[in-house]
């Protein structure tokens, strides 16, 4: 290894001078040999505190086990470091076509610049909104306007009317859903203006320019504004406009004569060569007393001469047209064969009344979204946090430290464990302990729905996607957890085809609707559990090795109860508690003898069979007027001489009854043990219907 990073020492190096990047490298163990100090500051470390660990205890969301193991290049992925987010490229390093370590390091990292560009834009966001908000009401003049993350912010009328949708259905939605072929995000991706173009939505033929949006430097969003034309309007004149010919002039001002849109240009010297009447009427001045004379001598504070001579395009800038009003503008150069020949300023223009009438029903607007969130919100509440995870064992006590850990990471999880150790109430906690706690917790159990419907559930489906598909369509649980977690139960049960289609949506973060053809990105923390053993499941083709990997990111294994049975004591506490509260009992006590009975239990349903019998025992103990449990509140304990704990005997004789059931019970046991707790194959052992099966795992309190 010595050798191997001594040829990537060069560009260790170069990254180590660079502060907006970092870098780590593992040998093939996992352990770290080398980290830039941009990483070392970030995780509040020293250089000694890092080198030689396993990567895991340093950088637990570092996922370069697949790397490791499968010498695949990982590029571009999302690393969350302490809260803070950058984008990653994971290689292999090898020597001889063998993987002798990993290697990590960032595309881009100061985040923090664009935190700041967010909060700058946040608190000028309600100046810009009531600007932008009052171009409304013209026929000829529409608009659309969307944020960074592709989702509308702002729509008038005009535009709306076009893509005959209305403003609830609109604003707030993702661009590419509300306009499915918008070149708008290609302006975000790419920081620059789209040329003048005629663009058909509905059978309108309309002049578009698509403009971004920017703030010291950064694309905060993308505007698309249009000019609505007649059909019969030649193409030609939008060639002109696009060879920005100052001899079309004539034509381009007749187009653009709107009361909401203000222009004028220049010549190459900043003399004005064109000027509308909406500017004219703003700046109080006819035509014959601009028409050739220098954009200073008529606007002093004018920018257009910074256009010519930089070349740069200014868009979407805040600017004070005359005193005490400001107009968003955006400046281009005009250029003929390379070379500038004038410059253009033109700008939306803002009636202040319509903006008050358009913020009205935004703020309406706003006000059902909150609702509709609020709903989802209360219908997937994760309840149980870690004060709620009782146990002082080493054991339990070192997972629930771990689970804390992770809660601080946006990495996949995945949660082990046999049925009725509490994997879900883990789940749950680690959600309400994340940043994601304010967001939805939605669970799908993977085993209790067939494919098709597991599908749907999943990504939801587009109206006439299948016989009997809602009107509308419909979500689907990653839509619905968007900032939130899902939580995927019995992964383990989940069918193959299944399985490929939720490894793309790991991998791609979107999802696609039932019947439809539009990508929907995903902002969504993903928990996965399961009581199979999927390394075996993997070996023996049940299970797919690359999504295995690809959940397997961090693996947390809660202990069965029978490994922790000094936490019965509490346990048994806490449950009581819980069952009184519900049952509206007071059984607040247990005898020794009970609890001794419990000791000698061996627990097969774990913490839900445990569950499950005091909530019997208190029905019993309630009934015959108790105050405490008793052993006789065990019948099924005290005649249980096949589950006890081994060395154990107890001289009650069994009935005939329930020595049946007992017979029964362990049977199941034996044969979910013996088929890897896969339901269908030990039902097959059993001889019975797998629906049989599910019945008796509900009867016996086994899951």
């Amino acid at each position: 290894m010595q050798e191997l990073y001594f040829d990537y020492s060069n560009i260790c190096d170069s990254l180590k001078q660079n502060p907006n990047a970092f870098f780590m490298a593992v040998d093939i163990n996992g352990n770290i040999r080398k980290i830039s100090q941009t990483l070392l500051d970030l995780l509040g470390l020293r250089e000694e505190d890092a080198l030689g660990k396993c990567f895991m205890d340093i950088v637990p969301d570092g996922k370069l086990l697949e790397v490791l193991k499968r010498g695949h290049i990982d590029e571009a992925d999302t690393l969350s470091i302490n809260g803070r987010d950058t984008v990653v490229t994971r290689i292999p390093i090898k020597k001889n076509q063998q993987v002798v370590g990993a290697f990590i390091y960032s595309l881009f990292f100061d985040i923090s610049k664009a935190e700041y560009l967010i909060k700058e834009y946040q608190k000028n966001k309600p100046k810009f909104n009531r600007i932008l908000d009052q171009v409304i009401g013209s026929p000829n003049m529409g608009y659309i306007v969307i944020d960074k993350e592709m989702k509308v912010t702002h729509v008038n009328q005009t535009y709306l009317d076009i893509l005959g949708r209305s403003l609830e259905e609109t604003i707030g939605r993702p661009i590419m859903e509300v306009s499915p072929y918008s070149k708008l995000p290609r302006v975000i991706e790419t920081g620059l203006p789209d040329k003048v173009d005629v663009w058909a939505v509905n059978g309108n033929n309309m002049i578009v320019n698509r403009l971004p949006i920017m703030q010291n430097n950064e694309v905060i969003g993308a505007i698309g504004h249009t000019l609505v034309l007649d059909i019969s309007v030649p193409k030609f004149l939008v060639n002109k406009l696009q060879e920005t010919n100052l001899e079309f002039n004539v034509i381009f001002q007749g187009l653009i004569e709107s009361p909401y849109a203000a222009y004028t240009i220049v010549d190459k010297d900043g003399y004005i060569t064109v000027m509308n009447n909406t500017y004219l009427d703003i700046i109080k001045k006819r035509r014959s007393e601009v028409i050739g004379k220098h954009i200073l001598d008529i606007m002093p504070h004018s920018k257009l001469l910074e256009t010519l001579k930089s070349g740069r395009m200014d868009t979407a800038d805040v600017w004070p047209i005359v005193e005490g009003r400001d107009i968003i503008v955006n400046r281009l150069p005009i250029k003929e064969n390379g070379e500038i020949i004038g410059a253009i300023e033109h700008s939306l223009v803002l009636d202040i009344s319509g903006a008050k009438i358009l913020l009205k029903k935004l703020q309406e607007t706003e006000r059902e979204l909150n609702l509709y969130k609020d709903e989802v919100r209360a219908m997937y509440h994760a309840k149980w946090t870690f004060d709620d995870l009782k146990g002082s064992s080493h054991e339990f006590i070192t997972i629930k430290a771990m689970a804390k850990q992770f809660s601080q990471t946006s990495s996949t999880l995945l949660i082990t464990g046999e049925s009725g150790t509490g994997k879900e109430l883990f789940a749950q906690a680690i959600h309400n302990a994340s940043n994601r706690k304010n967001g939805p917790f939605i669970r799908i159990n993977c085993a209790a729905l067939p494919e098709n419907l597991l599908e749907s559930e999943l990504f939801g489906y587009e109206e006439g996607a299948f016989t009997g598909a809602k009107k509308g369509g419909k979500p689907g649980k990653f839509e619905l957890a968007k900032g939130g977690t899902i939580f995927l139960d019995e992964i383990g049960d989940m069918p193959m085809t299944m399985q490929t289609k939720l490894l793309s949506v790991l991998q791609e973060r979107v999802v696609e609707r039932l019947g439809g053809t539009t990508p929907l990105p995903i902002n969504v923390r993903v928990i996965a559990a399961t009581n199979r053993k999927l390394e075996e499941m993997v070996d023996n083709h049940e299970f797919r090795e690359d999504l295995y990997y690809r959940l397997n990111v961090v693996q947390l294994r809660i202990p069965p109860l029978r490994r922790r049975m000094e936490d019965l004591p509490v346990l048994v506490e806490e449950l009581m508690a819980r069952i009184n509260n519900k049952l509206e009992t007071h059984i607040d006590k247990i005898s020794d003898p009970a609890m001794d009975l419990l000791r000698k239990y061996h627990w097969p349903g774990n913490v839900r069979e445990l569950e499950n019998l005091l909530e019997r025992a208190i029905n019993l103990a309630h009934i015959r007027d108790a105050d405490c449990i008793d052993p006789a509140d065990f019948p099924s304990l005290l005649d249980n001489k096949i589950d006890l704990m081994p060395g154990e005997e107890l001289s009650t004789p069994l009935n005939l009854t329930e020595t049946v059931e007992d017979l029964e019970k362990h049977m199941i046991i034996k044969a979910l043990e013996k088929a890897g707790q896969n339901k269908t194959k030990a039902a097959q052992y059993l001889g019975i219907h797998s629906s049989a099966l599910y019945r008796k795992l509900n009867k016996y309190g086994l899951g």
